[in-house]
């Protein structure tokens, strides 16, 4: 069997059933609902966790998943969805907004055998920050961890960590949050409220925008943010989109370039939350980037994607994250750079969504606060007829 052939083999595990719609058969731990372009069927794919953060995929087809309360990182299996405690992870720290946080599984897995983990980590002195490791997998064991990035400073503080991992051409690029000292995003002698930029080994790549600054920290990418908590990447552009927690509103979406600054805490359209302006009231800034986008009152959004697939022609190039605050799903439609369509989907459940992912079978994945994992499909009939 080719290379080619089992790796389709594999998709098959993780795509979705076919219900036979014209029998008017039951769909098992399935349901289906309608929204303004596209019917669909949600089907559960595990549960039993406390808060499951982010979910990427081995190339054998099973999945790791990271439960954020729990402080725990699992394996799923394919072919029945069978969860494994993974031996060996990080001892993370749970407390207030912390915990074991992304998993990624970069394209060059199967040539270099590496995964990336966030978490947050607690000190003696009760001081805490956000952590990132690579570590190679063993059967279900992590071995050969090694700690690439800390970041500094540490606080005696439980809030604010960001945590979130991208992958693009070969750097990995890391959301730290202001860790509730909102005027240190500001300040390039810390990590605080910054986007990072290091090598996949850890080292520091040498056309870093502030790498030739003495006082800033080498690794800093963009800064002037407050709570990151989505990061993806535009297949058709390459472009790194980013959203972030506002305070009292102002929520915002971003395109995110190089250097830039985003303005945290000295531009923003939310306000405190006992009311009043945040510092001076400014919702814009020379020489900072407006959002792309931005929520008031706040949607509290978390996780990022953006859907590629073919079951749902009509969202691709869509954007989809959860509206903590809202308990839904969002979905943004895209055309050329600008807003098309904006829409509220799973309102009914009332479900706090705390990631989102496009799966190997092209296939949505979320997972909620409730400590469920499920998976948007098409709706289909077993002959293939929607």
């Amino acid at each position: 069997m080719s290379r080619t052939s089992l790796f389709l083999l594999l998709l098959l595990d993780w795509s979705c059933t076919a219900p036979d719609l014209d029998q008017g058969s039951s769909i098992p731990n399935s349901e289906i609902f309608r929204s303004r372009e596209v019917d669909f069927r949600l089907e559960l794919v595990t549960r039993g966790m406390k808060n499951p953060w982010s979910m990427d995929w081995l190339p054998d087809g099973r999945a790791l998943i990271s439960d954020r309360r729990a402080g725990k990182l699992y394996l799923l299996a394919s072919e029945d969805s069978t969860r494994t405690l993974i031996c060996n992870a990080p001892q993370a720290f749970t407390y207030l907004d912390s915990g074991m946080r992304e998993v990624l599984v970069p394209p060059t897995f199967s040539d270099e055998g590496w995964i990336y983990l966030s978490y947050d980590s607690v000190q003696p002195d009760s001081t805490s920050t956000l952590i990132v490791e690579r570590a190679k997998l063993q059967d279900s064991c992590l071995t050969e961890r090694q700690i690439l990035f800390t970041a500094l400073p540490w606080y005696r503080s439980g809030y604010h960590y960001g945590g979130r991992l991208l992958w693009r051409e070969g750097y990995l690029f890391i959301t730290v949050g202001d860790r509730h000292f909102r005027d240190s995003a500001q300040l390039l002698h810390t990590h605080n409220g910054k986007i990072m930029r290091i090598h996949g080994d850890g080292r520091i790549p040498d056309d870093n925008p502030f790498i030739q600054q003495t006082v800033a920290r080498p690794e800093i990418w963009t800064y002037g943010h407050r709570n990151p908590q989505g990061l993806a990447l535009d297949p058709a552009t390459q472009q790194i989109w980013e959203h972030e927690h506002g305070p009292k509103g102002g929520d915002e979406i971003n395109l995110i370039l190089r250097g830039r600054n985003y303005g945290w805490p000295l531009v923003t359209y939310g306000e405190e939350y006992e009311g009043g302006p945040v510092g001076e009231g400014l919702a814009f800034r020379e020489g900072m980037e407006p959002p792309f986008r931005h929520y008031s009152p706040s949607v509290a959004p978390s996780g990022l994607t953006f859907y590629t697939g073919k079951d749902f022609p009509a969202w691709q190039g869509n954007l989809f994250f959860g509206a903590m605050g809202q308990r839904n799903l969002y979905r943004i439609g895209m055309q050329e750079g600008r807003i098309r369509a904006e829409e509220r989907l799973l309102e009914a459940k009332n479900w706090r969504i705390r990631f989102v992912r496009q799966g190997p079978d092209q296939q949505l994945y979320f997972g909620t606060d409730e400590g469920e994992v499920w998976r948007i499909c098409p709706l289909k009939s077993a002959g293939g007829q929607e």
